[in-house]
This record gives C-alpha cells, structure tokens and sequence, in this order.
C-alpha cells in the first residue's frame, strides 16, 4: 500500500513538472513572437504618416535640426508630405505615401560644401533614426559612413539593403550639387 502511494506521488509530481514545462514553453514563444513584432512595429513603413511625422519632429528637436512644420502635397497624383529644413538652403525632408501607407523618406539637401558636412551627416542621421528606432545613433552614422564607402568615382550614388530590409541610397547630382538621401521598403 505504500508503495503505491510513492508511485501515485511520484507520477503526479511527473505529471505537473511536465505541464508547467509546457506552460513556460509557451509564454516564452508568445514573448519572443511580441518582441518580434515591437521590432518590426519600429519601422517606418509599419507606422502611420502621422507618427512619422511626429518623430521627425521630435528626432529634430532633439538634434538641434530646426524644420517647418509638416505640409501636404500632391503632385503627379503622388501625395508627399514636406518640411523645409531652417538650418541649410535649399533643404527639405519629404515623406512619400500611398493611401495611409508610407512608402519611402527623403532628405534633400541643396548644395553640399566642405564646411556643411557635419550638418548634412546630421541632417542624414535623423533620416534614419526616423525609418528604423532600432537604429542607434551610433549604428547610423556607420551605416552612413558605409553607403559613401561604397559610392564609386565615376557614379556619385550608392545603395545598401540593411538587415532591417530597408534600402538606403544616396545620390549627388554633378550639375547642381544637391544631395538626395532616400530610405524606402527593400521588396
């Protein structure tokens, strides 16, 4: 009689250390499947203009970046919204949407000088701190530094697809000076 007593609490005992294995499996799948999805939620084209707007505009104060306030424009029946960038002539960050989706973000800085390269490389940074908030300070100034890198003598543009599946390209036009700086979805 006993011995089946030691039997029966012993296979119970199995039988809840299994079930709670179980348990704690499955609330760690359901925390790594949430912190997934927070990851990619940080990406500009997972979040409404509205948002990434106000991230512009945060991003900027907190940089020093002084911008106009967001305005909406419609040309060739695409819609953008656009900020003119105070502290450099001729400069102005876009977004380009579709319906409520965000497809792509520009800066465009007007002629680029010697003197200004450390303010266009902020101005850059903050374009994509904005597309990605997984993206550190850090992070994106090597990201930067390695989309020149890769631009050629002959070609003034380059591009790069990130680990977080946005292209990043850069062009400067030969004629103008201008720079264009775009970070949109890789599809």
């Amino acid at each position: 009689m006993r011995n089946r007593k030691n039997w029966l609490i012993f296979f119970f005992l199995i039988l809840i250390f299994v079930s709670c294995e179980k348990k704690m499996d499955k609330e760690m799948e359901n925390k790594l499947k949430n912190e997934e999805k927070s990851v990619q939620s940080k990406i500009f084209t997972d979040k409404s203009v509205e948002k990434v707007i106000q991230e512009f505009e945060m991003n900027s104060k907190k940089r020093k970046i002084s911008i106009q306030k967001f305005e909406k424009l419609t040309f060739e029946n695409k819609n953008y919204y656009h900020s003119k960038i105070n502290i450099k002539r001729n400069s102005a960050y876009t977004i380009n949407y579709d319906g409520i989706d965000v497809t792509s973000l520009v800066v465009k800085i007007g002629v680029v000088t010697g003197t200004d390269l450390g303010t266009i490389e902020d101005l850059v940074i903050n374009l994509i701190e904005v597309s990605d908030g997984n993206i550190t300070e850090e992070e994106a100034r090597g990201l930067y530094a390695e989309i020149l890198a890769r631009m050629e003598e002959n070609t003034l543009s380059s591009e790069l697809v990130y680990k977080n599946s946005i292209k990043y390209g850069i062009t400067i036009s030969k004629e103008t000076g201008e720079l264009i700086f775009v970070a949109q979805q890789h599809l």
